[in-house]
């Protein structure tokens, strides 16, 4: 004689398969959000590379002057859409760390109002896309570089909440075994990568710890798929 499953079992095991696949979605998002950026940084430098931060008020406006106004509108748009990506990637972190955590904790729960605080603070009004749309009518020296400056700051800024996030992925992943080792001292050390650089924000290499972040998140979303798919959901 087979065991029966009950209503109750068979709507749990829906709900666990459904819970994986929206967790596929997030590390796919996780994995979508780099090369996006990418892509719509490649469309915004067309025209020329930006000059350094110590450029002059006149390179600044030459500066976006040859921004190519579609290329630029368009790089724009795919930036702002791989916040949606990001986004899922927070709802994938989110169940990872609460369940690294049993079920909630403090870490999982700065990790991810990290990450919200990331996205408002990439999202701030202001920056070049005004200066880009305001170049025809013919932009103040002045008003181009505090626009310049505004939104490379607000870069800046956006890699301490990213930072916060990290380290708290970090330090959870350190004191559960659920989660892979080298997420541990990995994010820990990107963590303090990220923190150093906006310090020297006005420094090439400023950027190097964000590049890495790329990388962080790509090995996280390809770690999410291939267990995913271990498990069979």
């Amino acid at each position: 004689m087979s065991a029966s499953v009950s209503p109750i079992e068979q709507h749990g095991d829906r709900m666990v398969t459904r819970t994986g696949r929206l967790k596929k979605y997030g590390a796919i998002g996780a994995i979508a959000f780099p090369v996006m950026q990418m892509v719509s940084q490649a469309l915004i430098q067309i025209g020329g590379a930006e000059p350094p931060f110590a450029a002059s008020a006149s390179e600044i406006v030459s500066f976006f002057a040859a921004r190519n106004p579609t290329l630029f509108s368009i790089g724009g748009y795919i930036s702002l859409l791989s916040i949606v990506a990001f986004l899922w990637f927070l709802g994938t972190l989110w169940e990872e760390l609460r369940a690294a955590e049993g079920g909630g904790g403090l870490l999982s729960v700065v990790a991810v109002a990290s990450g919200f605080v990331a996205v408002s603070t990439i999202t701030s009004p202001g920056g070049w896309p005004l200066a880009v749309f305001r170049i025809d009518e013919g932009l103040d020296p002045q008003l181009a570089r505090l626009l310049f400056d505004q939104g490379n700051m607000n870069f800046a800024n956006y890699w301490v909440a990213l930072g916060s996030m990290v380290l708290a992925v970090g330090l959870l992943a350190r004191q559960s075994q659920r989660l892979p080792a080298w997420l541990g001292w990995g994010s820990i050390a990107l963590a303090v990568g990220l923190f150093a650089a906006r310090a020297v924000w006005t420094s090439a290499m400023a950027f190097a710890p964000y590049v890495l972040f790329y990388l962080w998140l790509i090995a996280f979303g390809i770690y999410v798929l291939r267990r995913e798919r271990q498990l069979g959901q």
